[in-house]
């Protein structure tokens, strides 16, 4: 009797073997010798689930993306105030100093990427994940509105977090930089009682 393989799943199985691989070599670096070792399986097998390295670069950073949006989804319903989570959201990935800073040049390898690629999966796989971000802030915006806690002219100020987030992200290479100073900056002007430090 022939074995019946869930593609899906097992597209899924060497996306995640992989995730410690690509934070450790980056996009440009990482080749399918290494990511077939990784996974335990034959380069050929590797082309029976991928059609090339930047599909699988793709399924790898949905990983990621989805344990995100987990995790901000469960903010929404922590009993915080709407400045902390606001706070929260824009500097979840840089909680865990060591990994966030895997990710955050992981996300700046992929940002550049996305910026010059004209490949319409890549351009998609950007928009909805951006989608789904804007989603999130619209539901804490929304809730901090409905709790007078904002200005009703901030409902809609979703995708101006968004922009501002990731622009965190690409100065934070910088030297001297600090997110926490620069996003209580921004937080200052949305609520009326400014409060400095990280909200706890």
């Amino acid at each position: 009797m022939a074995i019946i393989v869930d593609k899906e799943a097992k597209r899924r199985d060497i996306a995640l073997s992989c995730r410690d691989l690509l934070q450790e070599h980056g996009i440009a670096n990482l080749t399918i010798a290494q990511i077939a070792q990784t996974a335990g399986v034959g380069k050929g097998t590797i082309y029976e689930y991928f059609d090339n390295k930047e599909d699988i670069v793709f399924e790898i950073i949905t990983t990621f993306l989805r344990e995100d949006l987990e995790y901000l989804q469960q903010l929404v319903t922590l009993p915080l105030s709407t400045r902390e989570k606001l706070f929260r959201f824009c500097t979840f990935r840089y909680e865990n100093e060591q990994e966030g800073e895997k990710y955050r040049e992981l996300f700046k390898e992929f940002l550049a990427i996305s910026l010059i690629s004209k490949e319409p999966a890549m351009l998609r796989f950007s928009q909805e994940a951006r989608a789904a971000f804007r989603i999130i802030l619209e539901q804490i915006l929304d809730e901090g509105v409905a709790q007078g806690e904002l200005e009703e002219r901030f409902r809609g100020a979703a995708e101006s977090l968004i922009i501002f987030s990731t622009g965190m992200v690409v100065e934070s290479r910088l030297e001297g930089f600090d997110t926490q100073q620069e996003l209580n900056t921004i937080l200052d002007l949305f609520f009326p009682t400014p409060t400095q430090g990280n909200p706890s």
